[in-house]
């Protein structure tokens, strides 16, 4: 798993910065959080295929993090697309992208399916569930978190043969949580040659936002923790006015969350050097980093 920051300015974007853009891929499958302006570009540019993006999760309806959406989905028109594409969003995607299919006139082959959510598990798969948060703005805004579920503990070698079993098919149905019964009729179950199990990872992404009760709750533990960071903490006034954050803030609030890796976004153009951001809040989250556009980070296994 690894997250890539396709835009990483907020409201309008600079020579380095694109508008706001987030993309998780996991095991071949890629997930884009907010499609800012130019995101098609910059998927490109990150060696990412827009053919392999499965969910498309929009936090608010603020141009920056829209109006690159039309330009993806005509673009994926092109292509022999089969499998459905899901768009999730609070109130009102729906209505924003119908009228940008009726009024620039174009049309997808593939399935288009828009899902208008709330607070709580919004997609659930086999291995992991995305789970919405409402964000503090100005404006209907939500956040998004990926969380996989437990994985298997470690399978013990020596244990399973302890039980009379040979190296093959046996030990993975064991590792996939089966039951097998022997010859001599006695059952081993999953239990008897699994340690405990192990937690899956954790990736939030939050913005445009002021601090608030909601992601401070879902950051907890979290892996990773993509959150609005646009200002300095001498412009707390007008962040707490303009529904954002100031960096200082995100990082005590990721330091007490337990979060293990910060990564913070939606940089105002007014800070063309980011390493007053950096100071602020490295001197709270020592590992704090200043998302910039095209930067890959890595999520391992815990």
């Amino acid at each position: 798993m690894k997250v890539i920051t396709l835009g990483t300015s907020g409201a309008v974007p600079t020579l380095k910065r694109s508008l706001p853009a987030a993309a998780l891929q996991r095991e071949g499958e890629i997930f884009l959080f907010d499609c800012g302006e130019g995101t098609q570009m910059q998927l490109m540019k990150a060696k990412l295929s827009i053919y392999k993006v499965e969910k498309i999760f929009i936090s608010h309806l603020h141009g920056d993090h829209v109006v690159g959406l039309p330009g993806l989905l005509m673009s994926l028109g092109q292509t022999p697309r089969e499998k459905p594409l899901f768009i999730y969003g609070p109130r009102g995607i729906k209505d924003y992208v119908l009228a940008n299919k009726k009024h620039l006139n174009f049309h997808c082959e593939y399935e288009l399916l828009l899902r208008e959510v709330k607070e709580g598990i919004i997609s659930e798969e086999d291995k992991y569930r995305f789970e919405a948060v409402a964000l503090d703005h100005n404006h209907l805004s939500l956040g998004y978190a990926l969380i996989e579920k437990e994985r298997p503990g470690k399978f013990s070698v020596e244990k399973a043969k302890s039980l009379g079993l040979e190296e093959g098919p046996l030990f993975g149905k064991l590792q996939r949580g089966e039951d097998i019964k022997l010859e001599n009729g006695k059952v081993i179950h999953p239990r008897d040659v699994l340690g405990k199990p192990r937690r899956g990872r954790k990736v939030i992404y939050a913005t445009d936002t002021r601090p608030c009760p909601g992601v401070a709750k879902l950051s907890q533990g979290a892996d990773v923790l993509i959150h609005d960071g646009m200002f300095s903490q001498q412009e707390e006034k007008e962040a707490r006015e303009r529904g954002h954050s100031t960096v200082t803030q995100v990082a005590r609030m990721a330091k007490d969350a337990g979060v293990n890796r910060l990564i913070l976004t939606h940089i105002s153009s007014r800070y063309p050097d980011d390493n007053l951001l950096l100071k602020e809040a490295r001197t709270i989250f020592p590992s704090a980093i200043i998302g910039r556009d095209l930067m890959e980070i890595e999520v391992p296994l815990p």
